[in-house]
């Protein structure tokens, strides 16, 4: 990552090049130079996942795969989807900012889904990962999908919120037949491989004890919920010192082997649940 400064003092270019055994990525950024909380760039951020997950698909289309992802075709938005901190607070004030009567609406969505969490014995255990014991995310992850309950915003069966859907919504692409995705096998279900998990890369930026090898996230079903009730933000620091460190965390080597937690495809489990990234460094946790 190399800086190309602006004759303005408020932004720098940012020349981007990753690369991998089967792929590669060249982009540019425009990044604030002032202080700036990653919330901030979490636009960019988007920008930067979509250009990733384009750049898999390339990959995938040249060995003949053709994505089958489409709009109308809902199955993988019953899924128990993970957030990062700095996403869930972006989803709480996207749902506070939208107008009536949507936002009511779309608030009484999340509170069905809540109940009926609630009614099937899940929600506590939801709000608790830290808590979880070796397995459990999956098996609540299966538990969750059983239960068929459609992500908020899903309208139409089409992400209604889609410019600003999550990032592991838009790292979560298949190349089997639409179909298979209300009812996925590691057979049926064939997913676009990533070579980068930008999703995990930012949820690392919230620090957990020294003891706890793990990452924390929020379901994003619990989202609108949890984002008052930690509305602290880590410290602004410049815009390029935030950038540096998400492309550190996304670049860093491999700790050790990580513990499978739920994410919405895994190809070798064959369940709607994918292992955590291995750039994760652990399980999920802190959802609390």
């Amino acid at each position: 990552m190399t800086d190309d400064r602006h004759s303005s003092s408020e932004a720098v270019t940012v020349e981007v090049a990753l690369s991998g055994p089967d792929w590669q990525l060249q982009t540019r950024m425009a990044v604030p130079t002032g202080p700036t909380r990653l919330r901030q760039l979490l636009p960019l951020i988007q920008v930067f996942t979509d250009a990733v997950v384009d750049s898999a698909v390339q990959v995938a289309e040249e060995q003949g795969h053709t994505v089958s992802c489409k709009k109308g075709c809902g199955a993988c938005c019953r899924q128990l989807v993970p957030i990062s901190e700095v996403e869930a607070r972006h989803i709480g004030a996207l749902v506070d900012g939208l107008p009536e009567p949507r936002r009511s609406a779309i608030r009484s969505r999340f509170a069905e889904a809540h109940r009926r969490l609630e009614e099937a014995g899940m929600l506590e255990e939801l709000r608790h990962p830290e808590h979880w014991t070796d397995g459990q995310g999956r098996s609540l992850g299966l538990q969750y999908f059983r239960q068929g309950i459609p992500c908020p915003f899903l309208e139409e069966e089409s992400c209604s919120i889609y410019a600003d859907r999550p990032l592991a919504c838009r790292e979560y692409l298949v190349t089997s037949p639409a179909e298979h995705c209300a009812s996925p096998t590691a057979v049926t279900v064939q997913c676009v491989k990533l070579p980068l998990k930008v999703w995990t890369a930012v949820a690392r930026f919230d620090p957990v004890p020294p003891s706890v090898r793990c990452i924390r996230w929020v379901p994003l079903i619990l989202a609108p919920a949890w984002a008052p009730a930690h509305s602290d933000e880590p410290t602004a620091r410049p815009g390029p010192e935030v950038l540096r460190e998400l492309f550190d965390h996304l670049t860093s080597p491999k700790a050790a082997p990580v513990q499978p937690a739920y994410l919405p495809c895994d190809q070798q489990a064959g369940s709607v649940l994918a292992e955590a990234d291995s750039s994760a460094g652990g399980t999920p946790y802190g959802a609390s």
